[in-house]
């Protein structure tokens, strides 16, 4: 666990907790996904990330993100340059992040 989580206030743990574990689940998810199906409050640092690479539209329409990217993007936010949007913890929905990481886990 980062440094950064014990000196955070303790009602933002969850929040925090629920963030990483999101990631890391996109570190081996294996496929694409919807732009629509990332977490709400993730989407502006993924669309900063994401210029200049390549996306596609599946046949709803939906803007698709390959899970190589997807991976790349958590990667970064883990282990480099962390998120490009400041992301207060506070904005986060910790259902939706659970959410998320389930779909990615049971698929």
């Amino acid at each position: 666990m980062c440094s950064l989580f014990y000196l955070m206030p303790p009602e933002y743990h969850a929040s925090y907790l629920a963030l990483r574990a999101y990631l890391n689940s996109l570190l081996s998810v294996s496929t694409d996904q919807a732009f629509s199906d990332i977490p709400a409050a993730l989407r502006p640092n993924l669309s900063v990330f994401m210029e200049g690479k390549t996306e596609y539209r599946n046949s709803s329409e939906q803007r698709m993100i390959y899970a190589a990217d997807l991976a790349a993007w958590a990667g970064d936010v883990v282990y480099g340059s962390g998120m490009a949007i400041a992301l207060p913890l506070a904005s986060l929905n910790e259902a939706e992040l659970q959410a998320a990481t389930s779909q990615i886990t049971n698929s």
